[in-house]
């Protein structure tokens, strides 16, 4: 309750017509994230683009506002047509991702009662209609035009490093990313945004783990040297630095053998995503570098979501410490341009 009250106050204050059904709203986005909104992500986006449609562009509407819980609403009058693919799928993953809790949302809706004279009954009535969704008041609608769509912060941060890029890209002509960071932080998530607002390369440093027969003792305790880090240098960095298209053989780490020869024609945007693409000698090679975190937390409660109880004990025994020995030692956080908790 110590953070909900600062949000009701601050909102009250930045929109002195809000009504009671607009902080309910907000309480409710709060708690449960815009999951009540989705039903079919290519729907989604048809009303995203005609609501946009509908808008004056407005180059000094802020882009985004924080409604608490590591949420946010992204305001549509600050976004260029590109940017919404975008932000329906930021919009329908954070969806699928935030569950909230009834209980919780009872308790958030009894503070209502010392802003708003009127809130007992209006709250008793809402109850019994077992907390549905609700809408904006005709007041708030006339006053403040709402149009938005709600994230999570982490999204809402990738949606700023895109911005980013496409200034760089635009600036210079040609641009080379590193995304490196924790297992699960949500480095390939980011990789696939990316590639849905450019038309760019993306290379996993997956690609480039060790292969059985070079797997000794002495490599594995190197910091980073379960990558092929001679061949990453051989073929990726050298035809990037010389203007070249790039092929090269993936290693599959499942088959623990190469896969088919992957060709790629040369593009002005490349994004080389995974753990280890910050070694030193690589460094030189990128325009920016992004550093995605997550918390210890976060981290095992991913994995065991996406790879399973059995592959979790492999990265808490093995994996993850060696990915955070490689941190430690080339101090890959701060050389990163920028740094994503997700």
């Amino acid at each position: 309750m110590k953070t909900i009250q600062p949000l009701i106050r601050t909102h009250l204050t930045k929109y002195p017509l809000m009504e009671l059904t607009d902080m309910v709203k907000l309480l409710y986005q709060n708690e449960f994230g815009p999951g009540h909104m989705i039903s079919d992500e290519s729907e989604s986006l048809k009303r995203l683009t005609e609501e946009w449609e509908s808008l004056p562009r407005l180059s000094s509407s802020s882009l985004t506002e924080p409604i608490g819980n590591h949420l946010v609403r992204v305001h549509l009058a600050a976004l260029n047509r590109e940017e919404l693919p975008l932000l329906n799928a930021m919009f329908c993953r954070t969806a699928s991702q935030t569950q909230g809790n009834r209980e919780q949302f009872m308790k958030r809706l009894n503070c209502l009662s010392l802003y708003f004279s009127h809130a007992d009954g209006f709250l008793a009535d809402y109850k019994k209609r077992g907390c549905p969704p609700v809408g904006h008041s005709n007041h708030y609608r006339k006053a403040y035009q709402p149009a938005y769509r709600v994230i999570s912060e982490s999204y809402a941060s990738f949606l700023q490093l895109i911005r980013t890029f496409a200034a760089l890209l635009q600036e210079r002509g040609t641009l080379t990313v590193a995304i490196d960071g924790n297992c699960a932080s949500g480095k390939t998530t980011l990789s696939r945004l990316l590639s849905m607002r450019f038309d760019c390369n993306i290379i996993p440093m997956d690609d480039f783990f060790l292969p059985p027969s070079l797997r000794t003792a002495k490599r594995l305790a190197e910091p980073g040297g379960n990558v092929h880090y001679e061949r990453f240098k051989d073929e990726i960095m050298q035809p990037l630095q010389n203007g070249s298209p790039i092929s090269y053989l993936p290693f599959c780490c499942s088959r623990m053998d190469y896969g088919s020869r992957v060709t790629l024609p040369l593009k002005p945007f490349t994004v080389i995503e995974g753990s280890y693409c910050m070694r030193p000698e690589f460094r030189g090679l990128y325009d920016y570098s992004v550093f995605l975190s997550c918390s210890y937390e976060q981290q095992i409660n991913r994995i065991r979501s996406r790879n399973g109880k059995e592959m979790l004990k492999n990265f808490i025994e093995k994996w993850i410490p060696m990915e955070n020995t490689y941190f430690n030692a080339f101090q890959v956080k701060e050389n990163c341009n920028v740094t994503i908790q997700t």
